[in-house]
């Protein structure tokens, strides 16, 4: 059967496991634990307070008890996480568009547990011929593994039942058998030597024009995570769904003809190797200059020029990129190379600012492009002095078939039709190198703890840079948009099994991004804030759940906010606060009151803001708390009593427009 259908009945069920490739996995999670729990369909709500908490996995609780989780969202006492440490070598002839390359893969078992296997990823199998996906995907042919070794010694493909030292392959996944079970703490060595054809435009993430750019990305074979909660995770990759991935340093060298640059995840380590003096030059002036430096013109193209002459008509350029968790690269002749730097907040603990070196790669027939260091620039300075200081020496924006894509260190982004577009992808792409390249979470379980909260802190950021500070209001709308529908799906959904390509952007994308804005309105931006900053300190380089985010938040806020958390993330419910009735009363000591009728028409909660405007042009704010909802009964009366001799004009709920209210012309009445 196909990969796909395989891997989810073994997540269903260990009984099935006979009928599919066996044992990928050490245990068999739950369809729960692949991001799919607590769904329910439609726009149902909570019926009391009971039905407000949020479900906790026994997986976390079990974590907890074991010491490498902790109920305050912060990592335990016993926490760990496995490395995994590359060394690639790779040719790419763009003639061919075929990839040839080798790896040394180094795996350290920082876990408790003895492994008897490695999973790795083999994502260009998505581009075989009859595989299930999510998305229309050209077809290539997938990977070819020429030769699989483990500690010296080469595997054989098991083609039924795999034993000691063999390896199986299924679709994008791959298991290696290990001769001895690894213990804790021990490390073991795997070679691998594959080839594929670089898939054209078109294609997820990476591609290439016409055999003349390439944007290269899910490239080698990759060992999967394995972690606290779930062992090993072997949900296929169906192209949706993005990347889950442990973190190690990347040694890689990367050969193509001479005259082509090479943009890559990592520091590039050899320039006297493969760029002539006066390019070098320009690129050491670009650290200390206020000012773009053109690194690479047009004038500049070809061997010789842009790079130097190969011995064999080819070079060779060696990155290094340590503590990332994927790597990534970008090549073409007709690159032009423009350079800045920036300085960022401390990140080693020197006590001095970082020189952050920033490129842009894009062809001249990308005008919109030709900002894009200045765009790069303002992304990582305004990001780094937010939400972490920006930890790695350098980033890369490279042009390219993709419309927009992250990796550590370098962002692919296509030559929109307008440069406004340029900015916002870059910006956004810029905001995950905090969200999920530094802080690693299951983007295939959870998107939306890299897509959500990536959307929300790029809108403050490009409110910034185009000084539009309501820009956030079009995440906001975006979800209004389905909030409540049939069409909606729930935030707390995988990435691979929402419907079409809307409900995914609403519930990875906008529908968080516009809840975290509403949060402000509840615990304040302060406190939120403080809360990502805790939250990148705490988890950079780890792989935090759902639950330690809520956990965390709530440690800020000083409350408990399964209230918040549970309608709007794992249901579909909408906010509908409306006021029914305001009436003229006698107040104390002969004043006039006003009684002001307040419903909450929606299946999701909020405290409710209050502007009272008076007849003198004054105004009068109430909040009502959240928990006149929370004790039960949909109507609340708020009594407000005015000053002498003035009237009341208008009342409006939430007047700053902070809450995703689905009807707004209820929350205004006016005399």
């Amino acid at each position: 059967m196909p990969l796909s259908l395989c891997l989810v009945r073994v997540l269903i069920g260990a009984a099935l496991l006979t009928s599919c490739a066996p044992g990928f996995g050490t245990e068999t999670p739950s369809l729960a634990s692949a991001g799919a729990e607590a769904i329910t369909e439609g726009s149902v709500g909570p019926s009391s307070t009971a039905d407000l908490r949020v479900p906790i996995p026994r997986s976390f609780l079990d974590a907890i008890a074991r010491g490498s989780r902790t109920d305050r969202g912060v990592p335990g006492p016993n926490y760990w996480t496995q490395k995994v440490d590359y060394s690639i070598q790779a040719e790419l002839d763009p003639e061919t568009a075929i990839l040839v390359g080798r790896e040394t893969i180094t795996y350290r078992n920082n876990s408790p547990d003895d492994l008897d296997r490695l999973i790795l990823h083999l994502y260009q199998n998505l581009f075989s011929g009859g595989m299930e996906r999510t998305r229309s995907v050209p077809i290539t042919g997938g990977i070819i593994l020429e030769r699989v070794s483990l500690e010296g010694q080469d595997l054989r493909e098991a083609r039924g039942r795999p034993e000691l030292g063999s390896y199986i392959t299924d679709g994008t996944l791959m298991a290696v058998y290990l001769n001895q079970r690894l213990r804790p703490g021990g490390t073991v060595e795997l070679e691998v030597e594959w080839r594929f054809e670089v898939p054209p435009e078109g294609a997820p993430r990476h591609g290439h024009i016409d055999n003349r750019l390439f944007n290269v990305a899910q490239w080698y074979p990759q060992v999967a995570v394995y972690d606290d909660i779930e062992g090993w995770h072997i949900w296929p990759y169906l192209g949706n769904g993005e990347f889950y991935l442990e973190y190690g340093d990347f040694d890689v060298s990367i050969t193509v003809p001479e005259g082509w640059l090479v943009g890559a995840s990592g520091t590039l380590q050899n320039s006297d190797e493969v760029l002539p003096d006066p390019i070098r030059r320009r690129l050491d002036e670009a650290m200390t200059s206020d000012e773009v430096v053109h690194v690479v013109a047009e004038e500049d193209f070809g061997p010789g020029l842009a790079t130097v002459l190969g011995s064999e008509g080819t070079l060779t350029w060696r990155f290094r990129a340590d503590g990332v968790r994927d790597f990534a690269f970008a090549t073409s002749a007709e690159y032009l190379w423009d350079a800045a730097h920036t300085l960022t907040p401390d990140a080693d603990g020197d006590g001095e600012d970082e020189v952050v070196a920033l490129h842009a790669l894009y062809r001249p027939v990308a005008e919109t492009w030709v900002d894009a260091a200045e765009y790069i620039r303002h992304a990582v300075t305004f990001h780094a002095e937010r939400w972490h200081p920006y930890p790695w020496p350098q980033m890369t924006g490279a042009e390219g078939p993709v419309g927009g894509m992250e990796y550590p260190m370098l962002t692919f982004v296509a030559a929109f039709n307008d440069s406004r577009s340029v900015y916002e992808t870059l910006n956004h792409e810029i905001s995950h190198m905090w969200y999920p390249m530094m802080v690693g979470s299951n983007e295939p379980s959870y998107p939306w703890m890299d897509e959500g909260l990536g959307t929300y802190v790029e809108a403050y950021a490009t409110g910034d840079f185009w000084d539009e500070p309501e820009y956030w209001r079009a995440d906001q709308n975006a979800y209004l948009r389905v909030a409540g529908l049939e069409q909606e799906t729930p935030i707390m959904r995988h990435s691979d099994l929402h419907g079409p390509y809307g409900t995914y952007g609403q519930a990875a994308y906008w529908k968080p991004a516009a809840l975290l804005r509403a949060l402000e309105a509840v615990i304040g931006r302060d406190a939120l804030w403080l809360s990502l900053r805790s939250y990148s300190e705490n988890w950079i380089y780890r792989h935090p759940t759902p639950h330690d985010f809520f956990n965390l938040v709530e440690e800020a806020a000083g409350r408990d906010l399964d209230w918040f958390w549970y309608p709007f993330w794992y249901e579909t419910a909408a906010l509908d606060q409306a006021i029914t009735n305001v009436r003229v009363t006698d107040g104390a000591g002969g004043a006039v009151a006003t009684e002001v009728t307040i419903a909450n028409l929606g299946k999701a909660f909020m405290p409710v803001h209050l502007l009272l405007t008076l007849s003198g042009g004054d105004t009068i704010r109430e909040v009502v708390p959240v928990e006149v909802w929370l004790l039960g009964g949909g109507v609340h009366t708020v009594t407000v009593d005015l000053p002498r001799g003035e009237t009341l004009t208008s009342v409006e709920i939430d007047p700053e427009g902070a809450f995703p209210d689905v009807d707004r012309e209820n929350n205004i009445w006016g005399r």
